[in-house]
């Protein structure tokens, strides 16, 4: 009796996962349809005005053709957007350092930073911590690194720049940079 009762009850969980999956599954379609009507009535609206903007804009381009003259394109001006993220601009300059490259190892094993970050290419800087703290952002080259690791050679105005590549960094050898403070807006 007890082997039945033990059926009947895997069965019974199994038809209530069924009924909440079936359930589940009909109400996002139903989410999807309200969606895609409320879109197809956006688009409809659009387009009506679209067509009443261009009937209006060709009225308006034939006035423009004439008044500009024959060969004498009008010009029009470029929309302006709005950035999504934060805006970096180049700020002070905070002197010539010496820099020096660094990559993953041979094997391309790539280890973590002093902040315990993955060092990325054009992004991670090692510098000293008393000159440039941990996550100081910096400019250099029009890059913008961020100090996210140190090293024991690493001491006053000297720098070590990630590279992706062991041959990257070779090429780069040693430089002198100037390296400018970044002005986040």
């Amino acid at each position: 009796m007890k082997r039945f009762s033990g059926k009947l009850r895997i069965t019974g969980l199994l038809t209530i996962l069924c009924i909440l999956l079936l359930s589940t599954s009909a109400m996002a379609d139903e989410a999807v349809e309200k969606e895609q009507t409320t879109a197809d009535a956006q688009s409809a609206s659009v387009q009506t005005i679209k067509s009443d903007a261009k009937s209006e804009s060709s009225t308006e381009s034939t006035k423009a053709s004439e008044e500009t003259g024959p060969g004498v394109k009008k010009e029009t001006e470029p929309t302006k957007t709005e950035p999504t993220g934060p805006v970096y601009e180049k700020g002070a300059s905070l002197g010539l350092f010496s820099a020096t490259a660094y990559c993953p190892s041979k094997s391309g094993k790539i280890g973590r930073t002093y902040s315990g970050t993955t060092p990325r290419a054009q992004h991670t800087l090692s510098a000293d911590l008393t000159i440039l703290p941990i996550g100081t952002m910096v400019m250099i080259d029009d890059v913008i690194y961020t100090v996210e690791d140190t090293g024991s050679g690493i001491r006053g105005n000297k720098v070590d720049i990630f590279f992706g590549s062991r041959d990257e960094a070779i090429n780069f050898g040693r430089q002198t940079k100037e390296i400018f403070a970044v002005n986040v807006n």
